[in-house]
């Protein structure tokens, strides 16, 4: 790849990390002047279990909340568009040569990895937000649950070497 190939594809993905960052600062900063106007906001977003601790820890309170919405539906839309990338292209390899091998094991953990990086993202904030032990439980399963994961690639790979037969 020349190198202003990479420069560009790298721009690419800065404006979209830039993207991603300024719309979670946006939501949560609308989010912060709505629990400042409307205090009833903030029940609304924990289900009526908050105890309010003043307008500041409301502010951070639906900020930290939205954050963890806004990272979980990320982290569930990439892990659909892989699911549904790595079936099509399946389907499309299979069709034109039953004996091709198609890689869909390694896209397809590729996207389940990201999308277990945004969970664990999402996670961390929930137990920020809320700081009960069944959040940090929960917290810590699913870091083992990624951990485990990338330890299983990692072996597969290994084992099998970097082709893959299908």
């Amino acid at each position: 790849m020349e190198p202003q190939q990479a420069d560009r594809n790298q721009q690419k993905h800065s404006f979209l990390s830039l993207t991603i960052i300024a719309v979670t600062v946006a939501v949560g900063f609308l989010g912060a002047i709505v629990s400042f106007v409307y205090p009833a906001f903030v029940n609304l977003l924990s289900g009526g279990t908050y105890v309010s601790g003043g307008a500041i820890y409301d502010a951070i309170y639906v900020v930290l909340t939205l954050a963890y919405d806004a990272l979980y539906l990320f982290g569930g839309g990439i892990l659909v568009y892989g699911a549904i990338l790595v079936t099509y292209r399946f389907v499309q390899y299979k069709l034109s040569d039953p004996y091709k091998p198609t890689f869909s094991t390694r896209y397809l953990s590729g996207y389940l990895t990201l999308s277990l990086n945004f969970f664990i993202g999402a996670e961390i904030i929930r137990t920020v937000a809320v700081r009960t032990y069944e959040e940090f439980t929960l917290l810590l399963l699913v870091i083992f649950s990624r951990g485990l994961f990338s330890l299983i690639l990692y072996l597969e790979r290994r084992w099998h070497g970097t082709s893959e037969t299908e």
